[in-house]
């Protein structure tokens, strides 16, 4: 793999999920925590190992197509970004709300707008750093 992919995927995996901390147990973070406590008995431990490799997974998706798009700058990282974890999310959040119990469609709008900001500073970062890897 290039090493501007790889240094992609780190970076923008850092930047999302230092995001998505921010906006999901932070700013979110009573709303998390009674929808954990609401739906306890479907829920497993929280294994950081499976978290970070999920963020890896999305971070890599990212820096993949930031880069096949041709994109260079923070601006237009930010901008695909946003695009692609809104689609990626906007699938995810309407199969899970028609499927399971646990994911509402009230919880879906939260979802979409923490996850699209953690993607548009992922893609951000991606594309700040194609722009100084040569």
């Amino acid at each position: 793999m290039e090493k501007k992919i790889l240094l992609g995927t780190l970076g923008g995996t850092i930047a999302a999920m230092l995001i998505a901390g921010i906006i999901f147990a932070g700013l979110l973070g009573k709303t998390t925590q009674t929808w954990m406590q609401e739906n306890a008995a479907c829920l497993n431990e929280l294994n950081m190992m499976w978290w970070v490799a999920g963020s890896l997974v999305h971070g890599l998706f990212l820096a993949i197509l930031i880069q096949k798009f041709g994109i260079s700058t923070f601006s237009s990282g930010a901008v695909a970004g946003a695009w692609i974890t809104f689609f990626m999310i906007l699938w995810f959040g309407i199969f899970n709300a028609a499927t399971f119990k646990a994911y509402t469609w009230s919880w879906l709008p939260l979802d979409l707008t923490g996850n699209i900001i953690a993607g548009a500073v992922a893609g951000g970062v991606i594309g700040w750093i194609y722009e100084k890897v040569k």
